[in-house]
């Protein structure tokens, strides 16, 4: 690796890390300035919001805008090199515009694999950190939803059925019925009055159970006092709430989604799970689109850059927001509305940087 590279990569990886804890700091004063009041309302305090909820909701927030933070550290840091013309020593000196974005590429790379690790199997652990703080101190409704007794009706799988009474607060339930098909045949049954979740063992306890099955010429009857039963989901899961996909690892939210295809519209899980995967893949289009646009000298290029950096950034998410609007409503495919964005920035970026390869 030459030195021209350590010296890209150093400032890139410096200046990305410097834009995300100044994004990370000026967050966390704007929004504990709007959510004081209310904290105080549900007898919290900032010390506790500090240790418990902003740490957690930090590693959403700079995940979410790690593509945005590798945009704009793209654009202040070579804008400098342009406005000090280095970039123009550097393109002098033989070396290609191609050549000159290896080492902007090899820091996109390590910044979206992290970033890939971050949202596969780390934020969930975050997430629930902080939505935990949100149901019990933020929003008092959502505890309200959750303490409710709430009912079951469940399509496992083509031709296995569950239904129930659960209460998700103490994790126990009742009137449960469990039937499986061999085609439109039934040839089981299994009833109980109460059920109990034992979420250490990760089991259900059935207790006072009544189990039938049925063969062509008799029906076997097995009445017992309780029985331990695994069934494919957890009560969270069992009963979803919107957030519940935020809160799985990429493994979890794959077999979440698997079943959950057969109850209802899960395009809002659907698209938890392309964007964990599209939003990594977007530092290094924007990586490309920054160097395109930072490279051109311009008077005043440093602060016109960053405007133009910023605009393009947002508009980016507001881009996201929208398309998972309509991908909700089932007006789009889930695949298509969050990996559109990427189309047409990418589409963008390859005209971007293909106008000024040619001007090299």
């Amino acid at each position: 690796m030459k030195i021209i590279d350590r010296y890209i990569i150093r400032n890139f990886i410096v200046t990305f890390i410097f834009i995300t804890i100044s994004i990370q700091f000026v967050s966390i004063i704007i929004d504990v300035s709007q959510r004081m009041h209310r904290l105080e309302n549900n007898q919290g305090s900032i010390k506790e919001a500090l240790i418990s909820y902003y740490p957690f909701w930090s590693i959403w927030l700079m995940n979410t805008f790690s593509p945005i933070s590798v945009f704009l550290s793209v654009i202040f840091f070579t804008s400098k090199l342009t406005h000090n013309s280095e970039i123009t020593a550097i393109l002098s000196s033989g070396i290609s515009f191609m050549r000159l974005t290896i080492p902007y590429l090899l820091s996109a790379i390590v910044i979206g694999i992290v970033s890939l690790i971050i949202n596969y199997y780390f934020l969930p652990i975050a997430n629930k950190k902080k939505i935990n703080f949100i149901i019990n101190t933020y929003s008092p409704r959502y505890k309200n939803k959750y303490e409710k007794n709430q009912t079951i009706v469940l399509k496992f799988q083509k031709m296995i059925y569950f239904y129930q009474k659960f209460f998700k607060k103490k994790n126990i339930g009742k009137e449960c019925v469990y039937q499986k098909f061999n085609g439109k045949k039934l040839i089981y049954i299994l009833k109980c009055k109460n059920i109990f979740w034992d979420k250490k063992h990760k089991i259900y306890v059935l207790f006072n159970y009544i189990e039938t099955i049925i063969k062509k010429n008799h029906d076997f009857l097995i009445i017992g006092d309780y029985k331990i039963k695994k069934f494919p989901l957890t009560p969270e899961q069992f009963l979803p709430e919107e957030y519940i996909a935020e809160t799985m690892n990429i493994d979890e939210l794959k077999k979440f989604i698997n079943i959950e295809k057969n109850r209802r519209n899960i395009n809002i899980h659907l698209n938890e799970y392309y964007q964990r995967t599209s939003l990594p893949f977007s530092t290094l289009i924007f990586t490309i689109l920054g160097l395109s646009i930072s490279t051109k000298r311009k008077k005043g290029e440093v602060a016109y850059n960053m405007i133009i950096g910023m605009a393009l950034a947002f508009f980016y998410i507001f881009f996201i927001e929208l398309t998972k609007v309509y991908s909700n409503k089932d007006y789009i495919p889930s695949c298509f509305a969050i990996w559109l964005p990427n189309i047409i920035y990418g589409t963008i970026t390859l005209l971007f940087y293909w106008n000024r390869s040619i001007k090299n």
